[in-house]
Order: C-alpha cells, then sequence, then structure tokens
C-alpha cells in the first residue's frame, strides 16, 4: 500500500509543530510531490527521501479495517515515518531531537506517539502535542566529544 502524500504532509505540520515549540526555532518540514522531506532553519537545510509503502500494512491498515481504523492507522504510520526522518535529518545538521527532559535520551516514535526508550520506558505525547521544555535540541558531538549543532 502507498503512503498518501496528503497524510504525510499533514504529519509534517504536526513534527514541525512539536519541532518549534520544543526549539523555539522556526524550524519548517516540508515534504514535495516526489516525497522529499525538507527540513530547514532557513540558514541550514536537509532532505531526505520518504519510502512510498506503508512500512508494516498489516499493522497500520490490518484487512477488515473499518474507514476510520484505516485512517487512524495510515496517520499513525505517516507521524511515525515523519517524526523518525525529522529527527535523522536534524542528527545530519548537528543537532540530536527529540530529547527526554527526565531522561536525557532520543525519543522514538511509534504508531504516531513520541516516547522515552529510558529506564522506565514511557509515552510522552501524541505527534504534535509535545509540550515545550520536555524534547528539546542538542548539539551532536563528534568522535573526539566537541559539538557539531
Amino acid at each position: 500500500m502507498q503512503r498518501e502524500p496528503a497524510r504525510l504532509v499533514a504529519a509534517a505540520g504536526r513534527v514541525q509543530a512539536d519541532l518549534r515549540r520544543t526549539t523555539d526555532h522556526p524550524w519548517t518540514c516540508t515534504i514535495d510531490d516526489d516525497l522529499v522531506l525538507t527540513v530547514s532553519d532557513g540558514a541550514r537545510s536537509e532532505q531526505l527521501a520518504l519510502v512510498a509503502e506503508v512500512e508494516d500494512e498489516d499493522w497500520y491498515a490490518p484487512a477488515g479495517a473499518t474507514p476510520g481504523e484505516l485512517g487512524a492507522g495510515l496517520d499513525a504510520d505517516a507521524d511515525e515515518v515523519v517524526g523518525t526522518e525529522v529527527a535523522e535529518a536534524l542528527r545530519a545538521l548537528g543537532l540530536t531531537w527529540p530529547v527526554c527532559a527526565d531522561h536525557a535520551r532520543v525519543l522514538g516514535n511509534c504508531s504516531g506517539a513520541w516516547y522515552c526508550p529510558g529506564e522506565p520506558q514511557h509515552d510522552i505525547a501524541e505527534a504534535g502535542r509535545l509540550p515545550g521544555g520536555a524534547a528539546g535540541a542538542r548539539p551532536v558531538p563528534d568522535s573526539a566529544g566537541r559539538t557539531l549543532g
């Protein structure tokens, strides 16, 4: 099953809101017609190609799902892929984002929800609802321990 560009664009808007809220910086997250994600702060940017196929169709779009369940599943897939790829783009720019305020661990996104893999693992928020101050960006140290961001 192919990902729907409109769902990815909407997910980019939710992740962009999280990124702006947690960094107080004017980041943009856009997706073009070729499913290329661009993350930019106006001065620097990173682009990543998104995979067009829903990764786990049996989980996100199971046979027999109602239209409402199918829509929610595909939205969760879009939030997960966009959230994960935005974090990857920021890492390429020298920033680690999002970071759990309690455990200083990089958050993951599973089925559209940000979670902390720290002990104990815990949910933080749905994509688009990450609280300010809960997951700011941090510079990434290089192999010599210098920060890049």
